[in-house]
């Protein structure tokens, strides 16, 4: 009995000893774990010090933006009147070149919240696309202040028309997006825009848009009136769109909008207005389909095909037009993605003299591939269709490789 009980007391001595041992090992470990952690939040600190951007208010502010590579060859129709009043909705001319100058720089700014719940945020985007050989190469193309609250928010700024606000995904038309002239209003223009949410369900909601918006009148052209110069005032904006996700992956949206101005020009008052619609149907997590149609008179303002306007020799009166274009996306993997897009405008040739564009059919398909997670390589080839009124026809097929560098 005295052996079992001296060796019971030789355990618990042993049993002590150990514990002692394991709560000095405890301590050894979290004081090497507090220290890693302090390391790394040092570094981390260090990281952030040396790449943070900061403003005089101490406001939160992310940059973005893309480097953008695009190399392209045009081969067609030469036309020099053409190219001289209607380069910025063509193909460009005959001939090879290369440039930087669609690359992007942006700034986004989380500002101070407000009453109700809201957030005052900013936004500026511009790009390098302006005159070339000049001092004006820098470009604004969107940016906002906007006061936002969960439901409801209020926008002063510059961005396309709220009638269309889609458009084609082209990494080799960032300056001039793809399928301007032929169905995409995609002017940046000044605006004041109020929009409502509201949501029916988890899934389901809907959206109202209202704006003022201020009209491009440079782009209204008479051309039995070279020399005059057209102005205009604010115009009345309205869209309505619907929305529904049936899962993270495949959602459905529709919207319809009216637009409605007058152009002032040789004494006169001249409307401009359009009716359009709107959707973007994705039934698969591989399938994509956006588009936008559009029918109305005088919209070159908005960033229709000029003419806008014709004159019968003693008044002038706006010209009727119909357009629209509809985009398929293939996202095969998470790396590539297959576009095929097409787009159109019909000026109604009764409006029309000889020598004036009667329409425009513009189709192109693209590769996007993700070499990594933010450098996307690209290739789209495409043709334009330009159509006089007397029949006189206009090509031009374009092939570009791009590479984007996105940040």
């Amino acid at each position: 009995m005295q052996k079992i009980l001296d060796r019971l007391d030789a355990l618990e001595k042993q049993n002590q000893a150990l514990l002692e041992e394991i709560k000095t090992l405890r301590e050894a470990v979290k004081a090497e774990d507090t220290q890693d952690r302090i390391t790394r939040a040092e570094d981390r600190i260090a990281e952030q010090a040396q790449t943070k951007v900061s403003t005089a208010q101490h406001l939160p502010v992310s940059l973005s933006g893309m480097i953008l590579f695009d190399a392209s060859q045009v081969q067609g129709t030469q036309n020099s009147n053409f190219q001289q009043a209607y380069g910025g909705y063509g193909e460009g001319a005959p001939g090879g070149a290369a440039t930087l100058r669609q690359s992007i720089i942006g700034v986004t700014v989380q500002g101070p919240a407000i009453a109700g719940g809201g957030r005052v945020n900013g936004s500026l985007s511009m790009d390098f696309y302006g005159t070339a050989n000049s001092d004006n190469v820098f470009r604004i193309r969107t940016g906002e202040v906007s006061f936002d609250w969960a439901n409801r928010s209020i926008t002063f700024g510059q961005d396309k028309t709220v009638i269309a606000p889609l458009q084609p995904e082209s990494f080799a038309h960032v300056g001039v997006p793809a399928l301007t002239g032929a169905g995409n209003l995609w002017l940046w223009r000044p605006q004041v825009k109020y929009e409502e949410r509201h949501a029916f369900t988890a899934n389901t909601g809907i959206i109202f848009d209202g704006a003022l918006f201020s009209t491009a009148e440079s782009a209204t052209l008479v051309p039995s009136l070279p020399t005059a110069a057209a102005t205009g005032g604010p115009a009345l904006q309205a869209r309505l769109g619907l929305t529904h996700n049936w899962t993270d992956q495949t959602r459905f949206a529709v919207g319809i909008g009216a637009h409605e101005s007058h152009s002032y020009l040789a004494g006169q008052s001249l409307p401009s207005r359009v009716i359009s619609s709107d959707f973007l149907f994705k039934p698969l997590a591989w399938l994509e389909l956006t588009g936008t149609l559009l029918k109305g008179e005088n919209f070159a303002n908005l960033g229709g095909l000029p003419v806008s306007l014709a004159s019968t020799g003693t008044s002038l009166f706006s010209v009727k037009g119909t357009a629209g274009w509809m985009q398929l996306a293939l996202p095969v993997t998470k790396r590539l993605t297959f576009d095929a897009y097409a787009g159109r405008q019909v000026n109604a040739s009764r409006d029309l003299a000889a020598h004036q564009i009667g329409g425009t059919f513009v189709y192109a398909g693209n590769a996007l591939y993700r070499v990594g997670p933010n450098v996307v390589l690209g290739f789209e080839a495409g043709r334009e269709n330009v159509v006089y009124a007397n029949h006189t026809l206009i090509l031009a097929n374009r092939y570009d490789a791009t590479l984007a560098y996105l940040f």
